[in-house]
Parts: C-alpha cells; sequence; structure tokens
C-alpha cells in the first residue's frame, strides 16, 4: 500500500492521473485501517481526491463471494462515484465448471487426503459441524457460488470442492480457477504456455496467478466509468492502433 505513496512520489510531475488501489476487505478492519488512512492521507497531500467502497464479484455476474476493497484515486478535485460502477446480473455456474469427461488425468484434482477429506461439510454430520464450528471451517461443495478463490485449492478456507458423477470430490482445475477470476479460456491457454502443467500434478503457480488476481470485470466496470465520465483522462493510439488509456 505504502509503496504506491513512495513511486508516485518518485514520478514527481509525472504522478498518474488515476490510480486504481485493491485489496481484501481487512484492510479497514480495526488493526489494519491506521495504515488505511495513513495511504488515503498521503494521496491526499499528493493532490487526488480518494472515493474507495468494498466491491462483491457477485455484483459483477462472477458467481464467488470475492469481497475486496477498490480505492480510486483521481488527480484533482474530482471524486470517483462508485454508484455509477454497473452491476450485471449473476451467471450460472456451469458457464465455469468444466465436466468430467472434459478434464485430462481428473485423479490429480480429486480430493484424497484425509486431513481434507476430515473439512468436507459433506461428509460431516449436523453434530461434528456444531462441535468444530470454533476451530475451524468446512469446506462447501460448489453448487451455484463459490467461496473467495485463492493461490490454492487446497486450503482451508477453500474455494469449496466440486462433487464428481461418481460422488467423490474434486478440487477446481487451474482453468475453473482462472475463468471464476473473469478471465477467457483465451487467456488462461497463453498462460498454460508459459507455464506448462506436469501430468501428474496441480500447477500451484498457475492457481497462484489467479488467485493473486482481481476480478476483470471489477476492473472493466470501473474503467467503464473513468472513461464515460472523462476523470482527466487522455488516448493515444499504440503500434496496433488500439486506443490505450494513460492513468
Amino acid at each position: 500500500m505504502l509503496e504506491t505513496i513512495r513511486i508516485i512520489r518518485e514520478m514527481g510531475e509525472w504522478r498518474p492521473k488515476v490510480v486504481i488501489w485493491e485489496n481484501v476487505r481487512g484492510a479497514l478492519f480495526k488493526k489494519k485501517r491506521p495504515i488505511f488512512n495513513e495511504y488515503l492521507r498521503d494521496m491526499e497531500s499528493l493532490g487526488y481526491t480518494n472515493s474507495y467502497q468494498v466491491s462483491n464479484a457477485m455484483d459483477r455476474g462472477i458467481p464467488q463471494t470475492r469481497e475486496r476493497v477498490f480505492c480510486i484515486s483521481i488527480l484533482g478535485n474530482k471524486a470517483f462515484d462508485f454508484n455509477k460502477v454497473k452491476k450485471k446480473s449473476l451467471r450460472p455456474m456451469s458457464d465455469f465448471k468444466q465436466n468430467d469427461n472434459e478434464i485430462e488425468n481428473i485423479e490429480k484434482y480429486v480430493v484424497n487426503t484425509p486431513s481434507m477429506l476430515r473439512r468436507l461439510e459433506a461428509l460431516a454430520s449436523s453434530e461434528e459441524i456444531e462441535l468444530n464450528k470454533t476451530k475451524f471451517r468446512y469446506v462447501k461443495t460448489i453448487t451455484d457460488v463459490c467461496n473467495t478463490i485463492t493461490e490454492r485449492p487446497d486450503r482451508c478456507p477453500s474455494a469449496g470442492v466440486f462433487k464428481m458423477a461418481d460422488g467423490r470430490y474434486r478440487y477446481p482445475t487451474e482453468r475453473e480457477w482462472w475463468r471464476l477470476m473473469g478471465f477467457d479460456d483465451e487467456d488462461f491457454d497463453l498462460m498454460l504456455k508459459e507455464f506448462p502443467q506436469k501430468e501428474n500434478c496441480r500447477s500451484a503457480t498457475l492457481y497462484a496467478l489467479a488467485g493473486n488476481s482481481i476480478v476483470v470485470q471489477e476492473l472493466e466496470a470501473i474503467f467503464e466509468v473513468i472513461l464515460n465520465e472523462d476523470y482527466v483522462t487522455e488516448f493515444v493510439n499504440d503500434s496496433t492502433g488500439q486506443l490505450q488509456l494513460l492513468c
């Protein structure tokens, strides 16, 4: 967070006109709030007007309960209006989930470690869930919506698991992980060329790259407002003839 301030200060008169900052909702919690407030004050001292809001990926049509703080800082006195960020209808999980028969070497995605099997909510009795509710979170079976996508699928808390046709449970694949962050399959295929998967192993790299990114539709919705409201933006043509946003 504060590294952003250092970079902008070093840019001097070339500082960006629009700064988009994103982080976990915990940045607003009691222990972390002083750091966030310091960031806001420093941005104001650099001539920016800040606006921030907690946004859920479900509001952009992605079936993931991912809540993140977005802070938009505009150079000058004009404030970003989050009320103009458009919501989208929630897309069905079937748009993101692969059929079992589409997954190569599906066995590497099957939940088979005892520690994870004990955490599956679907396999636990109501008595067990009640007894352990203060100790750990159970892993939910994904139906309509998944929990927050993180760096890994095999951890607790977890985004969830899918129930297979044969009654077993599996982790989401790397492709599903990327889809649930709003990326197209074409994007994933390009990354797959850069980070090829090993035959019998899940790719920690591909999971982490997606889990540490920002939901595509969140950024698209913000960019749409920035462009339509003309928040002191300029455009240039690159070598491909496409318009670029300078921010």
